[in-house]
């Protein structure tokens, strides 16, 4: 895999790479030798690691005072340092991802790409879920069914991305239709007319009562789909069933 340059650390910590850009040209600020110490806080060369405490830039850092001269010298071994500093922990996401994608493709993709392959693209695609999709109750001629798509079909990227947490909890598609190992299933309740739809994450099921508009079920369905949080208590749903001892099962997306 590509080692880590600065402009990774600028992403996750743009903070520290501000810091050590600041000290190694503090003397364009007017600081010189006299009055260093007394505008850098820091006195020897250890910094706090990603953990919070303290640990030694190089061997015996803590026994080397920081000064105006080595300023320069600090902040290069301070990059350094962040970003060998979860050598380790990379080295165990290499290792699960390489579960997935062999390691010696990684040299011939690019960050996006492999996330894509991974995670699936962040956009949710349309024309994919519509592939992938099984009525019950109901074909797609059903006034429900051509509602549906065309509501989608307005909705923004952000706002399909919480129809699929609402109806699957994830927040993302396969790129390939040959990996989607469950089929989208939308159908019809007996539910009061004009109530919320609800779903059931575990089947990718969204159950849809009946509506009198069009203008209606999208209000309902957009209702639902931002404010459902119930698939975030899906923990503590399972902590009670198990004190209760029940097997009983629950509709993961009901308001």
């Amino acid at each position: 895999y590509q080692r880590r340059v600065r402009a990774d650390i600028q992403n996750v910590d743009s903070l520290f790479i501000t810091s050590i850009k600041s000290l190694s040209n503090i003397d364009k600020s007017g600081v010189n030798a006299e009055s260093f110490s007394n505008v850098i806080p820091i006195e020897k060369f250890h910094i706090q690691n990603s953990n919070g405490s303290l640990q030694p830039i190089i061997p015996g850092g803590q026994d080397i005072k920081l000064t105006f001269e080595n300023r320069k010298v600090f902040a290069s071994w301070a990059l350094k340092f962040r970003m060998e500093e979860c050598e380790e922990q990379i080295a165990a996401v290499l290792e699960g991802i390489s579960s997935i994608v062999p390691a010696p493709l990684f040299r011939f993709m690019t960050g996006d790409a492999l996330e894509s392959w991974v995670c699936g693209k962040p956009e949710i695609d349309l024309h994919l879920l519509q592939k992938i999709v099984r009525y019950r109750d109901m074909d797609k001629t059903h006034y429900l069914v051509v509602w549906f798509w065309r509501i989608v079909g307005r909705f923004t990227n952000e706002d399909r991305v919480a129809l699929m947490r609402f109806v699957s909890g994830r927040s993302r598609l396969p790129n390939d239709i040959a990996d989607v190992s469950q089929r989208f299933q939308i159908m019809k309740t007996d539910k009061s007319k004009d109530g919320l739809p609800t779903s059931q994450t575990c089947f990718f099921q969204l159950r849809l009562p009946d509506y009198s508009s069009e203008i209606i079920m999208e209000e309902r369905l957009r209702y639902a789909i931002h404010n459902c949080r119930s698939i975030d208590a899906d923990n503590y749903m399972l902590a009670r069933n198990v004190e209760n001892n029940s097997q009983g099962s629950f509709e993961d997306g009901i308001i």
